[in-house]
């Protein structure tokens, strides 16, 4: 019974906001494409700058403790705030545009990483792509879309309410499940984040040093 009542309580939020859902994935397919086309029109000085750069952070990583620690901080700060922020402005009326921009942000930054790598590596960088950089990102993705759509819905739902205090009696009461949903959400992230912080930098390591061995 516990369960056929989950499904219809998922299978309802999925009719009610299937509309935001698309929206979400579509900014972030918006972004994509942005990010491979910036990365198409990039000078071949900035690329190669961008591939020396790539290059001394690979033979400089040692794969010990402290940079792993880094790279966890860093892939950390990379996404709770976006998730404080998204977060926050589902609180408000005005919120909408700024979360789609971010959507639109997030799939940019993916859309440059595979087109970089791939422009850059060949044959190779669809190997570095596919193994460092889609991986997290089916985590990631998923769980940036949800939160989306859960802040926009709660920021509709503020819009909608016309009466003050009727306004102030359903904020308070569903700001605790909505940040509960939030909480669980980041949790599943982690998941990504220690492949990103424990995977990614080794795997793509050894698809790079195999391309400049070749290329020597």
């Amino acid at each position: 019974m516990k369960r056929f009542a989950i499904k219809n309580v998922v299978n309802t939020h999925l009719k009610e906001n299937f509309l935001l859902y698309i929206l979400s994935a579509l900014c972030i397919g918006i972004g994509f494409v942005i990010g491979v086309y910036i990365v198409k029109y990039m000078t071949t000085s900035d690329k190669s700058n961008l591939i020396s750069y790539l290059a001394d952070f690979i033979k400089g990583k040692n794969g010990n403790s402290e940079n792993s620690k880094m790279i966890l901080f860093q892939a950390i700060k990379n996404n709770i705030p976006l998730i404080l922020v998204v977060w926050f402005l589902g609180l408000t009326m005005i919120g909408i545009p700024i979360i789609l921009i971010i959507d639109v942000l997030k799939g940019f930054t993916i859309g440059f990483t595979v087109a970089f790598f791939i422009s850059g590596f060949g044959i190779k960088g669809i190997g570095m792509a596919m193994l460092g950089v889609i991986p997290q990102n089916i985590i990631y993705i998923p769980c940036i879309i949800f939160l989306s759509v859960i802040a926009m819905e709660f920021s509709i739902k503020l819009i909608k309410d016309n009466s003050k205090m009727s306004m102030r009696r359903r904020f308070f009461s569903n700001i605790g499940s909505y940040s509960f949903m939030f909480i669980i959400i980041t949790l599943i992230m982690f998941m990504g984040f220690f492949f990103e912080t424990y995977c990614t930098p080794n795997i793509i390591k050894i698809i790079a040093m195999n391309v400049w061995v070749i290329n020597c």
